[in-house]
């Protein structure tokens, strides 16, 4: 749907349902970042609170970037704004926002089925297609190690035809996968791969692959090895990389598993302090 129309219409459906729920407190992320502007207009009118779920495209994407304007002055209003890396964190700051920082979420991960591999070492790669991606370099990398199967997720649909036409053998492309079906690939890999050029981006696929116990491999940059600092292997985002991270994780398997057991517990013992601190600040605007 055409972004002139589909933000002005979800804007009006999310309206229509807080008159009819009378929500006290509104938990809205951000982007887009209207849904937060229609969160504000009714908490100003009917009295209420909102706390914006900022992501990293809110800070980071062109196509958002443009209202960080609007981003910070609704944040100012917030009870307070959730923000997912210290790199965003400082931003809050720099605004002189109430913030808090909540990385990692636990999740729901159904038990299901083996995933029909073919065999070898198998690496699933969490991939949308976009842009900070670089998918080029998996396949490149991909025809050097014959000996190792890559299971590239997401709409195949989106993939350019040029990068299609390179696609080695041992690149499988899923298409798009029920999210049973994701959670057995990533489950059952030998590795989780999630790679990106962006900079100050905390990538999904790593919580998933710390609880789902899955050694991940992942780019180098900073706020990755802050944060994925067990069970993780950081490659740059080069051929060589790729395959020299593929190989140290085929060699260290047993141990990047027993780290990666450890890293679920201690991001589990922090998202249960931040979440109570989530709660008692809701509790004490209630208390009001």
């Amino acid at each position: 749907m055409d972004t002139i129309i589909k933000y002005p219409i979800q804007s009006f459906q999310s309206w229509q349902i807080l008159q009819r729920e009378k929500p006290g407190v509104i938990f809205v992320q951000n982007p887009p970042i209207f849904c937060a502007l229609v969160a504000f207009l009714y908490c100003w009118l009917f009295k209420s609170t909102y706390i914006i779920d900022s992501h990293t495209g809110a800070f980071l994407d062109p196509k958002w970037r443009r209202f960080l304007g609007l981003h910070r002055w609704l944040s100012h209003r917030a009870l307070t704004t959730i923000v997912h890396n210290n790199s965003q964190a400082e931003i809050m700051k720099e605004w002189k926002c109430p913030y808090c920082v909540i990385g990692f979420t636990p999740g729901s991960y159904p038990e299901g089925e083996p995933f029909p591999f073919h065999g070898k070492f198998n690496v699933a790669v969490i991939s949308t297609f976009g842009d900070d991606e670089p998918l080029a370099i998996i396949f490149e990398a991909a025809i050097h190690i014959p000996d190792v199967d890559f299971y590239i997720t997401g709409d195949d649909r989106q993939i350019a035809q040029s990068l299609r036409g390179n696609k080695p053998e041992n690149c499988y492309l899923t298409g798009y996968l029920s999210y049973a079906h994701y959670v057995d690939l990533l489950r059952c890999a030998d590795a989780v791969m999630d790679l990106t050029t962006r900079n100050h981006t905390l990538l999904m696929g790593g919580f998933e692959a710390v609880s789902l116990v899955t050694p991940f491999i992942t780019s180098d940059w900073k706020i990755l090895k802050e944060y994925f600092s067990l069970g993780t292997v950081h490659i740059p985002n080069t051929v060589e990389g790729v395959c020299e991270g593929i190989y140290y994780t085929k060699n260290n398997h047993a141990k990047l598993k027993q780290e990666i057991i450890q890293a679920r517990e201690m991001l589990q013992a922090e998202w249960e302090q931040k979440f109570s601190e989530l709660q008692r600040l809701i509790q004490e605007y209630e208390e009001k």
